[in-house]
């Protein structure tokens, strides 16, 4: 049975991080689904039911992607997720160390390229000089 298996996934794509990714959304969503769905009758009916659907729709799609044999898509569309990931982490990351240097720390945008510049509070009025594009900008700490 193992070896039939084997023989089976042969020149198929198989698991990768957006089916672990979609595997843990869909069973997510069911089991929101059946809780809202038992919670009460009425409006969470029609709405536990609907998350329902949607979930079985992204575990089908998932089992899709790793049944299939077109690598290419695939691999496009799993780097494609770590992209977008990446971008929450790096955003989330920000949010994280602005919190942390909240007391200590200012941070501006510069006018010119949009970076975020970091500077000491408490330094009064200060003339800013952007890293990236070399633009100055006075602002007050």
């Amino acid at each position: 049975m193992k070896e039939r298996l084997r023989r089976f996934m042969i020149g198929r794509y198989g698991a990768d991080e957006l089916n672990k990714f979609l595997i843990i959304c869909g069973w997510a969503l069911l089991l929101l689904g059946f809780v809202l769905s038992g919670i009460n009758k009425g409006v969470t009916v029609s709405l536990g039911s609907a998350l329902v659907t949607i979930s079985w729709v992204v575990l089908i799609f998932s089992i899709f992607r790793t049944l299939s044999k077109n690598t290419s898509r695939r691999a496009a569309e799993n780097y494609k997720y770590f992209t977008c990931k990446n971008k929450v982490l790096r955003w989330w990351k920000g949010i994280k160390a602005r919190w942390q240097d909240r007391k200590t720390h200012r941070y501006f945008r510069c006018p010119q390229c949009k970076a975020t510049v970091r500077v000491p509070k408490g330094k009064g009025k200060i003339r800013i000089t952007c890293p990236k594009c070399q633009n100055q900008f006075v602002k007050k700490t």
